[in-house]
């Protein structure tokens, strides 16, 4: 199934009326050329770097490709044991200043003013790199990015999809369902589609593959159901990925914000303020009954041990004393 077509965006950093005609239609649209061949290279070095442990990051992590089944595979860890070149993902990647400077690039506050509003603020989930290694790759099943697994208090709804390598059928690209973010989330959980879902809208017939020279960028709304394959291929296949949000977006867990990229959230809403004062009261309060606890359980086994050493003792007074004749 044809998609829209890869038109290059305007040099002033603005989709054209077609490409957001082509977007709000299709859930996707061809960005055109977004970072030049030194960007590139340069970008993937960095990524290359962090994952082989010859440069540390800010607050990186890293997932493993196992190559099996995408439910099998390892949590992000803060480090690696190894340094590898076998990552699925390098993620936290937005305090990196190559990678940063990517993210504040004029036409991505374009496209997110769009969505969220021209003077609203604009925050980002997450930023990383996800890699098909060479002749492997874990295969990520249909599905959407958002809904409650994501543990915001609104979804967020532009992604940012750049290919450091070609991607495309051969490596493990990511295909698409065009029109299918006009389904909206179709479980509140969000993430993968179930398979009555993936069975009802996921036909063969209707499935796009995206072929993205290195260089190029896609946005893709949120709500698009999509999915990617494995590499059997001697090269890599990696891609910078960023999720933008509305800037007052906050964690349902802790009630934090985000990382800004554009603009600034002067104050908290005073819901959020509240219960992030709360939270600090019950953290502290649950800090200080865990102490407590443990200082009970201490004397605990300090009076356990003088009740030992006293029972020795009367034992040693009782050995001592003197038998009666009788």
């Amino acid at each position: 199934m044809s998609g829209p077509k890869q038109e290059v965006a305007p040099a002033e950093g603005e989709l054209s009326a077609a490409q957001w005609k082509d977007y709000e239609r299709e859930g996707f649209v061809h960005l055109g050329q977004v970072l030049d061949g030194a960007e590139v290279e340069a970008l993937c070095s960095r990524v290359d770097d962090l994952a082989l442990g010859r440069i540390t990051g800010q607050g990186t992590a890293f997932q493993l490709d196992t190559g099996g089944r995408y439910d099998d595979l390892p949590p992000a860890v803060e480090s690696l044991d190894t340094g590898t070149l076998l990552y699925r993902k390098v993620q936290g990647l937005e305090g990196d200043d190559l990678f940063g400077e990517v993210l504040r690039r004029p036409l991505f506050r374009h496209i997110a003013a769009r969505h969220y509003g021209p003077h609203s603020p604009v925050s980002l989930f997450r930023a990383m790199v996800m890699n098909k290694p060479a002749g492997q790759g874990t295969l990520l099943p249909w599905h959407q990015d958002g809904g409650d697994v994501w543990a915001l208090d609104r979804d967020p709804l532009v992604t940012i999809w750049i290919a450091l390598d070609r991607a495309d059928a051969a490596n493990g690209g990511v295909q698409v369902l065009p029109g299918s973010h006009r389904l909206g989330l179709l479980t509140q959980e969000g993430s993968t589609v179930t398979p009555e879902d993936a069975e009802r809208h996921c036909q063969d017939d209707r499935v796009h593959q995206l072929e993205v020279p290195a260089g190029h960028g896609v946005l893709l709304h949120n709500w698009l159901i999509h999915r990617s394959g494995v590499n059997p291929t001697s090269s890599p296949r990696r891609a910078f990925t960023a999720c933008y949000m509305d800037g007052r977006t906050c964690s349902t867990l802790t009630g934090d914000f985000f990382p800004m990229v554009f603009g600034e959230v002067t104050r908290p809403h005073p819901q959020i303020a509240f219960l992030t004062s709360e939270r600090e009261h019950y953290r502290v309060s649950a800090e200080s009954s865990r102490k407590y606890a443990l200082s009970l359980l201490a004397d605990n086994e300090r009076l356990h041990q003088e009740l030992a050493a006293a029972t020795v003792y009367a034992r040693s007074l009782e050995a001592a004393r003197p038998q009666a004749d009788f």
